[in-house]
């Protein structure tokens, strides 16, 4: 009876850490998902001279991209409204972009040319 009695006792405070736990958990997965769906839009502009300082920033194939790229790119932006508000705001064409990468975190990076 005394070991019931313990266990009884010790669930009993035990269970508002295991709600505090059940918590933290739903409220990571909310805000990953609204990380997900709102991502971090990085806008790069391609210039016509790469210098050997800038080789590494800008990758071949988003400096010539291909037409499939070139059409992965155009899709993203229509499906991605962030894409589309961080480009209006800076007064870029979308005509303009040649291909969108996603980072590493889940945010994307825009190449212009």
């Amino acid at each position: 009876m005394k070991k019931f009695v313990t266990l009884v006792l010790a669930a009993a405070l035990l269970a508002p850490l295991g709600a505090g736990l059940a918590t933290g958990t739903a409220y990571a997965q909310t805000a990953r998902q609204a990380a997900n769906t709102n991502p971090r839009v990085t806008v790069i502009i391609i210039r016509d001279y790469i210098g050997p300082d800038d080789f590494q920033q800008v990758p071949r194939t988003y400096r010539f991209p291909s037409a499939q790229t070139y059409a992965k790119g155009q899709e993203e932006i229509r499906n991605t409204p962030n894409i589309r508000a961080a480009l209006q705001r800076r007064g870029i064409p979308t005509r303009n972009v040649n291909s969108v990468q996603t980072a590493f975190n889940g945010g994307k990076i825009v190449y212009v040319k």
